[in-house]
């Protein structure tokens, strides 16, 4: 008996001594592994080499109030950057009980992180490891990058708030170093040399003969170029860009695609095109969801000498231009002028201009990157891939967030019906049959 209670006391020592050793070993290393789909409890692999490349010690000072939850989850946050880079350093300031500091500082008045180094400065208002990440960028950034998009016909605008305008794209660009601005060719014919992407989103307006010539004095030089739009090209109901697109081999065709599998997957409008596969592009091989396009028109596309011609978005055979109204029994007239599939929406140009490259995309669409599309599917990784491309902003390319395939659930009718059913029907009549067999052995 006495050497029975000698083992278990021998043994609940040996337990004790164990988590006493666990509890220990714990408090001295930290080890992790994040399963989630996009690493979402991680650094990217992105942002790490970010970090190891900073040419010099950067300090990151947070003016937020007491809030505990906040300073804890900012230097979580900000400690997985500096176990790669030692030189980063966190210092916090309480503009309630420092509040001279903070007005020194010109803090914003709901909290601001203040990014210092390299003689620059970035300030963040919302703080993720992305909008992070695109400070430490600019930091190390000899430069800036800047998006130019052309204003004066009713165009889609990057300033502006609204449905049909790029505002949210721009705030996303923004966070990565791409900053945008407005451009006028009235005020400034000539194109600055600082511009990294022109943008023209759209035009409602012809363009005047000058702005014409300042657009092509641009593209000749070697200018980097964005070009959606939705609407003829002849002067009369368009742009008045046929100029530009006979300098690159590029038409829009009339009328608006339709495509009978996205008719099946989007019942909402005969006009919406949902591509799901794509061609092989630097723009779109990470991308893993659907791009949603309303009221496409097709590209009429003449490779020309010494350009490297790609195709970027394309729709299947079972598409066409249609030119008629969208009403009632839509198909394809093969007596007009309409063109059957596969159509091309959208293409890439590269060619070498004054020792330059130059790259150039056109897309028969505009609202896919509007605040009222742009979160549906993969447009906004597509659009900010296609921003980052342009720019030749290969690193950052690599960093555009993905949407997780474990994030949403997406369900067919089909599957709707059959678990609806199984809920409500198949369900509650098991249970039915097992309280009767239950009652039945009972009286048994």
């Amino acid at each position: 008996m006495k050497r029975s209670s000698l083992q278990h006391s021998l043994l609940s020592l040996l337990l004790v001594g164990i988590a006493l050793a666990v509890i220990w070993i714990a408090g001295r290393t930290n080890i992790s592994k994040d399963l989630t789909a996009n690493k979402r409890h991680a650094l990217s692999e992105q942002t790490v080499a970010a970090v190891k490349s900073l040419q010099g010690p950067v300090n990151i000072l947070a003016v937020v109030g007491p809030n505990a939850n906040q300073r804890s989850t900012l230097t979580e946050l900000v400690s997985r950057y500096q176990k790669h880079n030692a030189l980063i350093n966190l210092e916090f300031v309480n503009p309630e009980t420092d509040p001279e500091k903070a007005r020194q500082l010109n803090a914003a008045a709901g909290g601001e992180l203040i990014v210092t180094g390299m003689g620059r400065e970035q300030r963040l208002q919302s703080v993720s490891e992305r909008s992070l990440t695109g400070a430490l960028r600019q930091l190390n950034r000899e430069g800036e990058r800047k998006l130019a998009f052309v204003v004066g016909h009713e165009e889609r605008s990057a300033t502006e708030v609204g449905p049909n305008n790029w505002t949210t794209l721009s705030s996303r660009l923004q966070s990565i170093g791409l900053n945008s601005e407005a451009l006028s060719l009235v005020t400034h014919p000539r194109i600055s040399d600082d511009v990294d992407v022109l943008v023209i989103a759209d035009p409602r307006r012809p363009y005047f003969p000058g702005e014409l010539a300042g657009l092509l004095e641009y593209i000749n030089l070697g200018g980097s170029l964005l070009w959606v739009s939705e609407t003829a090209l002849n002067r009369q109901t368009g742009s008045g860009l046929t100029a530009l697109g006979l300098e690159l081999g590029i038409d829009f065709m009339p009328g608006v695609i339709i495509d009978t599998a996205s008719q099946a997957a989007n019942q909402g409008s005969a006009s919406f095109v949902i591509l799901n596969s794509f061609a092989q592009h630097p723009v779109t091989q990470g991308l893993t969801s659907p791009i949603l396009l309303p009221q496409a028109k097709a590209l009429a596309v003449t490779p020309l000498a010494g350009q490297t011609l790609l195709p970027l978005l394309q729709t299947p055979e079972a598409s066409w231009t249609e030119t008629g109204a969208l009403e009632g029994a839509i198909k394809f007239d093969e007596n007009s002028n309409e063109q059957a599939g596969p159509l091309v929406v959208g293409v890439t140009i590269e060619r070498k201009i004054n020792g330059r490259l130059q790259r150039i995309a056109v897309i028969g669409d505009a609202d896919f990157a509007s605040n009222q599309f742009i979160g549906n599917g993969a447009n906004l990784g597509f659009s900010e891939s296609l921003m980052l491309w342009l720019s030749g902003e290969s690193e950052a390319l690599a960093f555009v967030t993905m949407p997780a395939p474990d994030a949403t659930l997406t369900l067919t009718s089909r599957s709707i019906v059959i678990i609806s059913a199984a809920l409500l029907g198949a369900l509650p009549l098991s249970m039915f049959v097992i309280a009767g067999l239950m009652a039945w052995r009972r009286r048994r």
